[in-house]
This record gives structure tokens, C-alpha cells and sequence, in this order.
């Protein structure tokens, strides 16, 4: 077996793993599975993503699948979550403000941060923004 890839999940890969209606579920459905399975790791997240799953879930499916969720990445083995220091928060502050031509969450932006800290190539995310701040995207670009 080939060594896990350590992984950085985003909000889109968790919100499309919880909510089975969402187009990419069956794919996020296998990355979790992966995850699971020890194809990645280790798995990293941050309080930043866990506040914008948690409303992003809130906002389309409820309260309870929102508590839910959230409580099931919390007390997962699988995932490390990460805190947001000032050093961290002061240059992800920056990379927004040079990315000023992009139209890149202020939340992305924090995760590239923390993945460059820890030396995380792959994203678990569909949107094309981590493409953009040189990551590749599980499963979209690799897997």
C-alpha cells in the first residue's frame, strides 16, 4: 500500500459528504471512504471551515443535520482541527489582499495557509479556487 496523502478538508468537501442530495455527494461519499480506509492522512481541518460548514448546513438543510454533522467531525478520530493563530490569520490577511483579482473566500484563503504551514498539497474541495492558490483538488484533480 502506497503512503496516505495528508489532506486539508474545505468546506465543500464536508458539506457535500453530509448532504446526500448534493451533486458531488457520491464523490465526497468516497473520499470520506478513503479517509476511513487510510488512503489519507492525516486528515486536517480548521474552526474556520467547521463555522462555514456548520451555517452553510444550517442555511440549506437545518439545525439538527447542522448539530449533527458538526458533532460527528468534532468527535471523529479521523480529523485534526486546527486552530487559527495570528500569524496564521496575519498572512492569509495578506495572501486576500493580493489575490485581489480573484474572488477567493477569506475562509480559502486561511485553509491554503494552514495546508503551506503544514506541507499539505491536497485539498478535499471541488471549487476551483485551490487550484488557483496552487493546490490540487481531491478527487477532482487527483484520486
Amino acid at each position: 500500500m502506497s503512503r496516505p496523502l495528508p489532506i486539508f478538508v474545505d468546506t465543500g468537501g464536508l458539506y457535500a459528504a453530509f448532504d446526500e442530495d448534493d451533486v458531488n455527494h457520491d464523490a465526497a461519499d468516497a473520499v470520506f471512504n478513503g479517509m476511513e480506509a487510510g488512503e489519507y492522512g492525516p486528515v486536517f481541518t480548521s474552526r474556520y471551515v467547521l463555522s462555514e460548514f456548520a451555517t452553510l448546513m444550517l442555511y440549506q438543510i437545518g439545525q439538527p443535520a447542522a448539530m449533527d454533522a458538526l458533532t460527528t467531525v468534532r468527535e471523529s478520530q479521523t480529523f485534526n482541527i486546527l486552530p487559527v493563530g495570528k500569524q496564521t490569520f496575519d498572512t492569509a490577511c495578506e495572501e486576500f489582499e493580493r489575490y485581489d483579482d480573484q474572488q477567493i473566500s477569506f475562509v480559502d484563503h486561511t485553509s491554503a495557509v494552514l495546508a503551506s504551514e503544514h506541507e499539505i498539497e491536497y485539498m478535499f474541495a471541488f471549487d476551483s479556487d485551490f487550484r488557483t492558490l496552487g493546490f490540487e483538488r481531491v478527487p477532482v484533480d487527483h484520486g
